[in-house]
Formats: C-alpha cells, sequence, structure tokens
C-alpha cells in the first residue's frame, strides 16, 4: 500500500526535523554562548554565599543573553530558504518552505531550552554545592529561563519568515535586551517582558508562576504566528487564538501589582509595611534562634545555614573583649533592609545582612561588636559625622575589628546609608597603622584588659595610651573639630 498524502509530509517534516535539531546542537554560537552565561554567571557569583531566592533571578536575568543569541539562530534558519537562489534549489525537494517552518519551528525551542538549562541548572548546582545556601527556593524561576530561551526561538523563526531582512533577527534581539536591561524599577509592567532580572532578598514573592505562563504562551502564539506565514490553516489559527485567551489575561494578573512595593517617605509604623512581607519579617514566628559559645544568633526562616558564617565573624572580636563585656554581648539578629523601619532600631543589636559572602560584610559584623564595646558609634543622635582621630578608643576599636579582618579607614558614607545609622565616625591612616602594630604585641590583649576603662574614655588621647599599649609615638594624632562624643 501507498503511503497516504499525510504520511508523506509526516516523514518530510520528521526528517527536516531531526536535520535541524542535530544542526543546531552542533551550533558553535548556541552552546558558545551556554558556556559564557555559566562561566560569567559563576564569576559574578564567587564572592557570595548561594541565595536560594536570589541566584535563580540573576542567572535567569543573564540567560537573555542565550536567548538573543538562539533568537538570531532561529531567524537565520528560518529565513535560509528565501536567500540566495535558494527557493529554485529548493523547489526539486519534496518538503516545501510550510514543512521547513514546521520543522524549524520544532527543532529549535528544544535545543534552546535544554541549552537554557544547561546554563542556568549548571549554575544553580554549581552554586549550591559552593557552601551553605539560605534562602527560599522559587522553582519558576528556572524554568522560566528555559521558557524565554524557547519563546527566543518561536520569535525568531517568526521573524525569519515574515522579516526576511538578515538584519532583522538581531534587531529584534537588541531591542528586547535593550527593554530588559533599562527596566531596573521592577514596576509592573515591567513583567511584560520574558525577563525580570531585579529582585533584592527581602522582597516579596515574585509572581513567577503566572509568568512563566505568561512566557510559554507568547511563545505558543509566535510559533502560531510563524506557521501562518505560509498560508491561512485552522490549526495555527486556533492555536494563535489559544495563546492569546492565555497570554493576555495571564500577563494582566502578573502586571496587576507591584512585586516590590517601596516603604513610604517619611516616619514609617508597623502598618507601613508591606502585608506581604510583614509576617515574615516581623511577624512571632519570623526568627530562629540558637546559642552558640554564650551568644545568641537569629535569623529568619531559610538563613539558619549561615549562623555559623556569622559566628566566624562575631565570636574573635568578642573573645578580644574583658570577659564582662563578653558575657554581655549583643544578640546578632538579622534585619531585613528594605523593611528596617519595622524593627526595633532602638535596641542596640549586631545586624546580619540579608546576603552574604563579601569580605566587608565579615567586617561589619565586626566592626558593630567593637563600636558596641568601645562606645564609638558615631555623632550625636547618629544623625552627623563625628571625627574619631586622635582617640585612644578608636585605636581599640579597630584593633578588636583586626581580629576579624585587617582595619583600614573608613569609607565615605551617606546619611541615608542604612548602615550608617548605626555609625557614623571617621578617622585616619595614623589610626589604621597603630591599630596594625598593636595586633602584633604580643600582650596586646591583656593590656587592653587591664587598662579597658582608660582606653575607652572619649577623653584618653592616644599619645595618652601608647605606653599602656606598648608603643611607641610614630605619628601625630590630634583630634579632629567634631570630635565623637
Amino acid at each position: 500500500m501507498r503511503p497516504t498524502v499525510d504520511a508523506r509530509r509526516a516523514g518530510v517534516t520528521w526528517a527536516l526535523f531531526l536535520f535541524e535539531a542535530r544542526r543546531l546542537a552542533r551550533h558553535p554560537l548556541v552552546w558558545g554562548a551556554t558556556a559564557l552565561v555559566l562561566a560569567l554567571q559563576t564569576y559574578l557569583g564567587h564572592d557570595r554565599r548561594p541565595h536560594l531566592g536570589v541566584d535563580p533571578v540573576h542567572a535567569t536575568g543573564l540567560s537573555t543573553c542565550l536567548g538573543a543569541v538562539v533568537l538570531v539562530v532561529a531567524s537565520l534558519a528560518a529565513s535560509r530558504d528565501g536567500r540566495h537562489g535558494m527557493p529554485e534549489s529548493l523547489s526539486a525537494l519534496p518538503g516545501r518552505a510550510e514543512h521547513r517552518t514546521r520543522a524549524i519551528l520544532l527543532a529549535t525551542p528544544l535545543v534552546a531550552g535544554l541549552a537554557a538549562a544547561v546554563a542556568v541548572g549548571g549554575y544553580l548546582a554549581i552554586r549550591v554545592l559552593s557552601g551553605p545556601a539560605a534562602g527560599r527556593l522559587d522553582v519558576w524561576e528556572p524554568l522560566t529561563a528555559v521558557a524565554a530561551a524557547m519563546l527566543a526561538a518561536t520569535l525568531g523563526v517568526a521573524v525569519g519568515r515574515w522579516a526576511r531582512w538578515l538584519v532583522a533577527g538581531p534587531m529584534v534581539a537588541a531591542v528586547l535586551g535593550y527593554l530588559i536591561y533599562m527596566n531596573p524599577q521592577h514596576g509592573s509592567a515591567g513583567w511584560l517582558l520574558p525577563v525580570m532580572q531585579v529582585h533584592e532578598a527581602d522582597w516579596a514573592d515574585r509572581p513567577s508562576a503566572i509568568h512563566l505562563l505568561y512566557v510559554l504562551a507568547l511563545a505558543a502564539g509566535c510559533a502560531a504566528v510563524a506557521a501562518l506565514r505560509h498560508r491561512a490553516r485552522l490549526v495555527p489559527a486556533l492555536a494563535l487564538v489559544a495563546a492569546l485567551a492565555v497570554a493576555v489575561p495571564a500577563g494582566a494578573a502578573v502586571a496587576s501589582e507591584p512585586p516590590a512595593p517601596r516603604p513610604k517617605p517619611g516616619p514609617q509604623t508597623m502598618e507601613d509595611v508591606d502585608p506581604r512581607v510583614r509576617e515574615r519579617y516581623f511577624g512571632p514566628d519570623a526568627y530562629r534562634c540558637e546559642r552558640r559559645q554564650g551568644i545568641t544568633y537569629c535569623a529568619y526562616q531559610g538563613y539558619e545555614p549561615w549562623i555559623p558564617l556569622w559566628e566566624q565573624a562575631v565570636l574573635p572580636a568578642a573573645n578580644a573583649l574583658p570577659a564582662t563585656l563578653r558575657a554581655r554581648v549583643p544578640r546578632v539578629q538579622q534585619l531585613t533592609r528594605t523593611w528596617m523601619h519595622g524593627a526595633d532600631l532602638d535596641t542596640f543589636m549586631i545586624r546580619p545582612p540579608m546576603t552574604w559572602g563579601h569580605p566587608d560584610q565579615r567586617v561589619i559584623l565586626a566592626r558593630e561588636v567593637a563600636v558596641w564595646a568601645t562606645g564609638l558609634r558615631g555623632g550625636p543622635a547618629r544623625s552627623r559625622m563625628c571625627d574619631a582621630g586622635g582617640q585612644a578608643r578608636t585605636v581599640v576599636t579597630l584593633w578588636i575589628i583586626g581580629q576579624v579582618s585587617p582595619p583600614e579607614p573608613p569609607r565615605e558614607h551617606h546619611l541615608d546609608d542604612k548602615r550608617s545609622q548605626l555609625f557614623l565616625a571617621t578617622w585616619g591612616a595614623a589610626e589604621v597603622d597603630y591599630a596594625k602594630r598593636l595586633l602584633t604585641v604580643p600582650d596586646a590583649r591583656e593590656r587592653v584588659h587591664a587598662h579597658w576603662a582608660t582606653l575607652t574614655n572619649p577623653a584618653t588621647t592616644i599619645d595618652q595610651a601608647l605606653p599602656l599599649l606598648g608603643l611607641s609615638r610614630t605619628h601625630d594624632t590630634p583630634q579632629g573639630a567634631n570630635p565623637c562624643p
């Protein structure tokens, strides 16, 4: 029995699909972009501990580079049979342009999705294996990277079929890339783009599931548009209608509420905290606390694996204090930066951030232990910068910080910096040099403990403290015009 027409067409489409799939699976641009995305994202996150709430978003954002490459490759593949005399050369083959489009529409999303899965999945696997991970994983985020790559593939085929110019694909990729890159405000309209690449650790949950549905519907719609290029047929027309029936309400739903409302300006109360995060960060079950070597550590749910990392920064500084102070080290309690106005800032606590890994964060915790112990917490009411130069307690403060990280001059602070609300003091290179020299004194700890009250008195100058610390005078250290009280 001779095969039917439909069977012959299916055979042609299948053969073309295998050809296009093999060609794309060996395409150097696709896998080169995959390797580049994986390597670049791994490098960008190498100095931070893995955060399950932020890392997938960053990986999805960077995977748009892979999507751009896929879009260009797919558009070139779809427009291939319309260039350089190809229509005449292909006219003798049994498959028509419609079959070739269908084959490319099947092959490109498959290969693109696989490449995105390798890039994002490989990055997340590296991150999880690189150290203790914290935060809450949103499983829909990495799937969105795969869906966005599939959308790029079908969009590229539609562009290649409807706009035969070679530059059409790169132009569409450039416009979409520009819109995604220039959308840092995390506003509601930004969710109509395939990727929303901005997210902070303490923001409300993203509408990622409905956004994934929206991206998949767009991918199906682009595939239908590409298929309709050849002739109006019922199946692709119905597919386009169905895709729009899903994409329009999904897009409206995902854009109906901004995922990260900002705190209002001016004085804040607990009622001003976004209700979606109020219970998570300020509810009765917000913290998980544990006692370690006499110090209490409290972390938000999901951040308990980072408590040993905080201890590595707090414990050396605390152990440098006299025994009476060591027994009263404040609680180490995590603080959300975006919603910190809802926290009790009048009670001094050591405040770990929502992300971890850069050495500066270790210095922040050690510094807060030191300034609590020495009283060097900044200007009056912590509202303006003061000069801690020339004071003996500045050297002691830097010496305590030096138990964790080499002391250094403070960076420029701004009054609207959330960290500066706890510390607004400055000093110079002379104080840093004395602190480094004190770290090399064999009996420095005994000397500091024996003369603690004198050394931490704001009236004690560095020149007066040098004999007590076993140091010789090598710098002039006059007090500034606005000395810290």
